[in-house]
């Protein structure tokens, strides 16, 4: 019975054990995975910023050019479209921008552009003219063929007014555009092992570029796409998007097509850029991943080596336990057997007193019915002679009547 109840209880004690550890377990994973993610957020956003930072430095390097160029514009002696169009030739070469990919670009009032070719058209970004920034800055794909182009844009303190045959032109906006294909090399991460995709987006989403060959997002509208991945530890993207309006730039995870990825949308601060950073997570903290993998490696080896040694001292305890009940169990049947001997012994003196007495008895009443039976014959025998000599003597001591013969 006892065996039973220690058994239940060690049971009980185990599943207790082990109930705890598994909670520990979840408890801790929980804990040390929200850690991770903030920590490869923090890293993430260490990395990005400092790429951030050197595109913010090329911007401004290009509104420096920007401003030279507009002072440049505003001392010659432009009459007609044909000086503009000689001039911005000029101007190119002396600058070598044909080999940085680089076209200066002059708008007119109504949204013609101009360009050392001539006039090329309607400018399609006029929308971001509308306000009549004093400057503005955007990513077109509209300015050429096949090229994604950052075009810089002043506006003139003096407009300038030029004749094109019989009309004239009046100059707005002065500045440059050049191929996005020259920022790859800032686009680049090399603590991702460029594995990263870099897009530069327009106000609702839409790609204007793809930084380098690495398409991790398909579809044209990364906001669509982001929209609908699953997100972990409690973010989303309806508040990535409420951070980026608020702060600048938003850092999140999400899980796409069973891949999870680390992703950062900025704001640049010169230019109406959105640019959408995005890296598999496999490559986010490595180092840091790898260490906590270490660790739980050795916490769950510490908690089976522990419940190992818990359930071997539980098991000795109750071996000695059931050792101990044994060895006392066999003491008293050891007493009991040796009480039951002298048991028997005493049960055996007792039988044989018994008989003893029993036999003494018998003697005793063979005796005294021996003894009866002697006094039985000797008492008729002495009846008979004595009731003779009882009557003779009472006759002899009876008194003799007067007349008697004798």
């Amino acid at each position: 019975m006892n065996n039973k109840i220690y058994k239940r209880l060690f049971g009980g004690f185990g599943f207790v054990i082990i109930v705890s550890l598994l909670t520990l377990f979840v408890m801790s994973q929980t804990y040390i995975q929200n850690l991770v993610y903030h920590e490869r957020l923090s890293q993430m956003e260490e990395v990005t910023h400092q790429m951030f930072r050197s595109l913010e430095d090329v911007i401004d390097t290009h509104w420096d050019e920007v401003d030279v160029q507009c002072n440049y514009l505003y001392n010659s002696l432009l009459e007609t479209d044909t000086d503009l169009y000689r001039y911005l030739k000029k101007l190119s070469e002396l600058s070598n921008y044909h080999e940085k990919q680089i076209e200066l670009v002059a708008v007119d009032t109504a949204g013609h552009y101009y360009t050392e070719y001539g006039r090329m058209g309607l400018l399609r970004g006029m929308n971001y003219l509308e306000s009549a920034p004093e400057r503005v800055s955007y990513v077109s794909n509209s300015l050429t063929k096949d090229d994604s182009r950052m075009v810089f844009l002043e506006q003139l303190s003096t407009p300038i007014t030029l004749q094109s045959g019989e009309k004239a032109i009046t100059l707005r906006y002065f500045g440059i555009s050049q191929s996005m294909t020259q920022l790859n090399d800032y686009f680049r991460c090399d603590a991702y092992e460029n594995n990263n995709s870099v897009y530069v987006l327009d106000n609702d989403g839409f790609k204007l570029f793809n930084a380098n060959d690495t398409e991790l997002l398909k579809g044209h509208n990364v906001y669509t796409v982001l929209s609908r991945m699953s997100y972990l530890h409690g973010s989303s993207f309806a508040g990535a998007k409420e951070r980026l309006a608020r702060t600048g730039a938003c850092y999140s995870n999400a899980v796409l097509d069973g891949t999870e990825y680390f992703y950062a949308l900025k704001q640049m601060e010169n230019a109406q850029w959105t640019l959408a950073f995005l890296v598999p997570a496999e490559y986010v903290a490595v180092n840091t991943q790898k260490l906590v993998n270490i660790v739980m490696v050795i916490i769950i080896v510490i908690a089976m080596v522990f419940s190992v040694i818990t359930v071997f001292v539980g098991w000795f305890l109750l071996r000695q336990k059931q050792q101990q009940e044994l060895r006392a169990e066999k003491e008293a049947n050891l007493r009991l057997e040796q009480y039951n001997i002298h048991l028997t012994q005493v049960n055996d003196e007792l039988r044989q007193a018994q008989d003893a007495a029993a036999e003494a008895l018998q003697s005793a009443e063979r005796a005294s019915k021996a003894k009866t039976d002697f006094l039985s014959n000797m008492s008729h025998d002495i009846r008979t002679p004595m009731n003779a000599i009882i009557g003779i003597t009472t006759l002899m001591t009876k008194p003799k009547p007067p007349n008697s013969l004798l």
